[in-house]
């Protein structure tokens, strides 16, 4: 449960432990016991005391975030014992929901797909993709915050497209994984000195799309680059989400204006009619070795808050998943 608001970014001490009855059911009610819980940096926004696209959590309140869960008692014909379901039911054990609550997951992927390449992770660049502008063969696109949950995957997608593909991210670490992991043609580190000369020279012919998910100085510094007519797919706002200053967002206009180019913004949950399709493209991708995942794995529920704290400041590769039960563990 939310404890207290931090001040910069949330970590261990703004959380707390809560030992509680496991629900009893009513009618139409399944209790799931959950698994899997996927971390993203939206749950480290939603701790402050400001709105932005989301309301803040309250203190005391459960942390919601990305679950796989399995049911363990049912009263629901819809959701029978034993049947796998991905919901967004939070930082705890147990919870009782009910069938327009969770979706049910088949046994074709497992738990760590189900919250990643079939998910937002995976979801997200190929919804923006398809449905706003559409990498071209040859084309520069760009991609922020490379090595994370979304951009692993942009890379990937953009790749699949014929795209050369730049990669932003933060540390040589980092960087050679978005190169020689990811597949990336180039992979700039944004914390080094040289960022504004590395990135220029990785787009000698400038950036035709743009995939952003961070914003702020990064996003002005691409701006620098952008390609006659380019195209800014904006998906995330982490910089400016994660501060109460308006400023840290995107201000460099200039050459957005004078080169034309076009800012699409993009939201994944205006096309949930397009999740079942998107997660059997993918799925088909994933089976195929066309696209691989890279998630980090934690093992035990206590640890949710550091993981979160490790997400928020970027101490990680791909998505951050914390493992609550192993599949088919009873019931305490």
């Amino acid at each position: 449960m939310l404890r207290s608001r931090p001040i910069h970014l949330a970590g261990p001490e703004n959380f707390e432990l809560q030992r509680c009855p496991v629900p009893d059911l009513e009618d139409g009610e399944a209790l799931v016991r959950i698994e899997m819980a996927a971390l993203s940096a939206w749950q480290g926004m939603r701790t402050k005391d400001f709105r932005n696209f989301i309301r803040p959590f309250d203190i005391g309140e459960l942390i919601g975030c990305d679950t796989f869960a399995r049911v363990v008692e049912s009263r629901c014909e819809a959701l029978p014992v034993g049947a796998a379901v991905v919901g967004r039911q939070g930082w705890q054990d147990y919870a009782a929901v009910r069938p327009e609550e969770v979706s049910l997951a088949s046994g074709d992927y497992t738990a760590e797909e189900w919250l990643t390449a079939l998910s937002s992770p995976g979801q997200t660049p190929y919804l923006a993709f398809s449905q706003k502008v559409r990498p071209m063969p040859g084309e520069t696109l760009v991609v922020t915050s490379a090595a994370g949950a979304v951009g692993s995957y942009a890379v990937q997608l953009g790749r699949l497209a014929g795209a050369r593909v730049v990669g932003i991210a933060g540390g040589p670490e980092k960087s050679a994984f978005v190169r020689d992991r990811l597949g990336a043609d180039a992979a700039v580190d944004y914390r080094s000195d040289a960022f504004a000369d590395a990135l220029a020279a990785a787009c000698p012919d400038g950036v035709d799309l743009y995939f952003d998910t961070v914003g702020g100085p990064v996003a002005d510094a691409v701006s620098e680059n952008l390609a006659k007519r380019a195209d800014i797919l904006l998906v995330g706002r982490v910089a400016a989400n994660n501060s109460v200053e308006p400023e840290r967002d995107m201000a460099n206009l200039r050459h957005v204006w004078s080169q034309e180019a076009t800012i699409h913004a993009f939201n994944r949950y205006a096309y949930k009619d397009l999740y079942p399709q998107v997660i059997e493209r993918l799925g088909a991708l994933l089976r195929a070795g066309s696209l691989t995942m890279h998630n980090q794995v934690v093992d035990g529920m206590e640890q949710t808050p550091a993981a979160l704290h490790d997400v928020l400041t970027g101490n990680h590769i791909g998505k951050m998943l914390v493992r609550y039960s192993e599949s088919g563990a009873d019931r305490l």
